[in-house]
């Protein structure tokens, strides 16, 4: 019998890959649609927000053309935006902060797919009332934009619709596998972050309601997905450990899943770490105001960041877990906990450069710095992962480490938001106020993970030995 034909052998691989795609694949492409939203809709909100308080501050005056955008750039403007904005993402992280516990119980025991669902439909309403809102400046006080929030007391909010995806991903990997996996789920966020600002430049430059609608319908794409992929709740997990439908959180319930303090000192990691993400918030303005460009013009300088961590999650990381595992012996814990000491050093070191920038060239440099410090979170999440039942309780500690998120974002973005708006009361070189504050912040959880190796762990780099067992946490309050 004549062997098959090389190419007839590939196209029976497509056509079985296409016809039966793994589950990890419908998360890839999950990932792929909530991201370019939250990528596409970043400038387009600030812009809402900043051209409703122009047109209400100009209203009164007698202008000789239209009100442009370089208007917008005053002192009184930017720090209105500034306070707007800082309360939005306060109001934006109670959701989760209060009823966090209830979504990951109601991902345990209705499924994943459900759970993301809700949360979409929430993401969606809050977008449409925060357009209209603006949209309707000379009649609506652009103070009623923070009721958007209650919107995302339908699921939770964009923010546990990512934890959903790495809990999703987390159903369908082992021990050895989840930090890879995690890192090929994240490369979906990063080649989204390459493609959503060219998409907000060009939509942007034709009205500030069609990237809302871009963002509309990419969210909407997420619906076909759920209902074509399979749940990745295993029956077993589904079988057990039934809750209340509706539980409240509990303060006791946080206080038992910190009693085991090297998940205290993982989850302090991730809080800390959370401010890395509310760099962006105040970039794009400062890049807007401090060199005259337009925020969709500022935006063009994100794929930089992207770019670098397409680079480091998909070659540089995988390829230093494959020889430190293999050639040197360290545990994946091991690694993992190294990878949180380099990149919070990497974090603190990009904002020391963005701090000291004096040009656009050099905050391309501290952009690339910056960026290779992302590897934080998902390191010490895949840590902290093994100390849990993961058939259980995974998307209650992906839940709780989305609130944890939640409340780090709650506190970060207005204080961040509140230091910018009195840089610009100080003008001069105090614009650079926010990054320094950054700076001793990101530095702070350097010698955190240190903590982990002491609880359980030997001291030595080559003779690190993980627990005999992963510790279950009862997430119960």
């Amino acid at each position: 019998m004549p062997a098959p034909h090389p190419l007839d052998e590939l196209l029976a691989r497509v056509h079985s890959f296409i016809k039966r795609p793994p589950s990890l694949v419908f998360v890839f492409v999950l990932v792929v649609l909530l991201e370019l939203e939250e990528s596409v809709q970043k400038v387009p909100t600030i812009r809402l927000l900043e051209n409703a308080i122009c047109q209400k501050h100009y209203q009164d005056e007698t202008l000789s053309g239209p009100i442009n955008e370089s208007m917008c750039k005053t002192e009184f403007i930017q720090v209105r935006l500034a306070h707007i904005r800082g309360l939005l993402s306060f109001f934006d992280s109670l959701p989760i902060i209060l009823l966090g516990s209830s979504f990951g119980s109601n991902a345990d025991r209705n499924g994943r797919r459900f759970a993301f669902s809700l949360a979409i439909l929430g993401i969606i309403c809050a977008m449409i009332w925060i357009y209209f809102t603006c949209h309707f400046w000379d009649s609506i006080p652009i103070e009623a934009v923070w009721a958007a929030s209650l919107f995302h007391f339908i699921g939770g909010g964009p923010n546990f619709a990512i934890a959903m995806c790495l809990t999703m991903a987390s159903d369908l990997s082992t021990d050895a596998t989840r930090s890879i996996n995690f890192y090929r789920v994240y490369s979906a966020v990063l080649i989204t972050d390459l493609i959503g600002p060219p998409v907000t430049y060009a939509t942007l430059e034709h009205s500030l309601w069609l990237p809302y609608l871009v963002c509309g319908l990419t969210l909407s794409l997420t619906y076909p997905v759920t209902t074509a992929m399979p749940e990745t709740l295993h029956k077993v997990a589904k079988d057990q450990d039934v809750t209340p439908g509706f539980e409240s959180i509990g303060i006791q319930t946080y206080l038992n899943f910190l009693k085991d303090w090297r998940v205290f000192v993982g989850i302090m990691t991730v809080f800390l770490a959370q401010f890395r993400v509310n760099t962006i918030e105040i970039l794009l303005p400062y890049i807007s105001v401090r060199f005259g460009l337009k925020l969709a013009q500022a935006a063009t300088l994100l794929p930089i960041m992207s770019a670098v961590n397409i680079i480091v999650f998909l070659m540089l990381l995988p390829a230093i877990f494959t020889y430190l595992e293999k050639k040197a012996g360290w545990s994946i814990n091991l690694i993992n906990i190294y990878v949180v000491r380099v990149s919070s050093g990497l974090l603190a070191f990009g904002a020391a450069i963005l701090a000291a920038a004096s040009n656009l060239a050099v905050i391309v440099v501290a952009l690339a710095v910056y960026a290779t410090g992302f590897g934080v979170r998902l390191s010490i999440l895949a840590v902290l992962t093994t100390y849990v039942n993961s058939s259980k309780q995974t998307a209650r500690l992906y839940t709780l480490v989305a609130t944890t998120d939640a409340i780090a974002h709650t506190i970060a973005s207005p204080l961040l938001q509140f230091v910018w708006g009195k840089a610009l009361e100080f003008g001069g070189r105090w614009i650079v106020l926010p990054f320094l504050v950054l700076m001793v912040l990101l530095v702070t959880p350097l010698p955190l993970p240190s903590l982990i190796l002491l609880g359980g762990f030997h001291i030595g780099i080559f003779d690190v030995l993980p627990l005999k067992r992963p510790i279950a946490v009862s997430l119960r309050s």
